[in-house]
């Protein structure tokens, strides 16, 4: 029996570029044996966008048959399982094409049915892109749960360079937010945990280098888009490297998740943890103000008003995050009181 393995899956080709979801069956041709392949998308995504992907396929070689993901939950999960089992489908691939729930959907069905997951998305809204994590409603107070590494990425910066402004200065928040957790991993690190260093530094440069590169990136040119692609991919890497989460998920996700409860998820997850992450490098005793002035002036909400919510919701959420994922070591330790929570938010000009 081997003691101390540790497995990395990573994806086996990533092609990003200008109209490569045009090109989706020939990229996936030479990795994808059989023909029956399931394409997952969410009911509003745009034919132009779509018809040239299923023409790709079918020149390909492949049959392509469609499933519409309607929620990010267990129970549309259960709803498309049954649904292949139904029509007795064995896909050799299912591909996801959209944004987070869609591609949280396809990488939990591409797990249950043991075949291969290929990410294609519409948006830059989270690093869901390229992780081995998917977050679902239904699973029992979990926030998400650990699947396969997508087995290919193929990201069209044409596409999303065309998706809301509003994702891709979530996507942004989402990359930034390593800038707090990879401060929370070593601070495990130092209590005893074992969190792989180079999972960690993966996640940090990435925080580093879109910090450096933001108004290229708001700009939406190619450039910056790529950017933020290989960030978002490279954090997917990371928690693949590190067999969890954990350098890319702390505090301030907890803080996230907390206050997605209280809201019922009507916050863009990158905004929610980039607030998230301002406090929590003001907990760490880092330089809150800089991170909150370039991120406020790109259009990324940092405080209640902006969030467009009470700012009791934001004291409630900072004081019971830690219960979120207790068994994770982070800064907010054993938890914040109702008032220090108050106080801390009103110190970082979050209420």
């Amino acid at each position: 029996m081997w003691k101390d393995v540790h497995t990395i899956c990573l994806p086996v080709k990533v092609v990003i570029g200008r109209g490569v979801s045009n090109d989706l069956g020939t990229i996936i041709s030479a990795q994808i044996a059989g023909s029956e392949v399931a394409l997952l998308t969410g009911p509003n995504l745009k034919t132009k966008l779509l018809d040239p992907i299923l023409e790709s396929l079918t020149v390909a070689g492949f049959k392509p048959f469609i499933e519409i993901v309607n929620s990010p939950s267990l129970a549309e999960v259960e709803r498309i399982y049954h649904s292949f089992m139904n029509r007795n489908l064995s896909p050799s691939a299912v591909i996801g094409v959209g944004g987070g729930k869609v591609l949280d959907v396809g990488k939990v069905i591409a797990y249950r049915i043991n075949t291969n997951f290929i990410s294609v998305p519409t948006s830059a809204s989270h690093d869901g892109i390229a992780s081995p994590q998917a977050s679902l409603k239904g699973l029992s107070g979990a926030h998400s749960v650990r699947v396969k590494t997508p087995y290919m990425i193929i990201a069209d910066s044409e596409v999303i360079a065309s998706s809301p402004k509003s994702l891709t200065l979530s996507g942004i928040g989402d990359v930034l937010a390593k800038l707090s957790s990879t401060l929370d991993s070593r601070l495990a690190q130092s209590m005893g945990e074992y969190v792989g260093e180079y999972s960690i530094s993966l996640a940090e440069m990435s925080a580093k280098l879109v910090f450096e590169n933001l108004d290229s990136i708001v700009s939406m040119d190619d450039h910056g888009i790529r950017t933020l692609l290989e960030a978002l991919i490279s954090n997917g890497i990371a928690m693949a490297i590190a067999g969890s989460s954990r350098p890319c998920s702390g505090s301030e996700h907890m803080f996230g998740h907390a206050l997605d409860y209280l809201t019922s998820s009507k916050l863009l997850h990158g905004f929610s943890v980039a607030l998230g992450t301002k406090v929590s490098l003001a907990l760490h005793g880092q330089d809150w103000r800089t991170f909150d002035q370039r991120v406020h002036e790109i259009g990324i909400p940092m405080n209640a008003k902006s969030l467009g919510i009470p700012p009791i919701y934001l004291i409630r959420a900072l004081s019971f995050a830690h219960k979120i994922r207790p068994e994770r070591k982070t800064i907010l330790g054993n938890g914040i009181s109702y008032i220090n929570a108050k106080k801390i938010l009103e110190e970082v000009k979050a209420i």
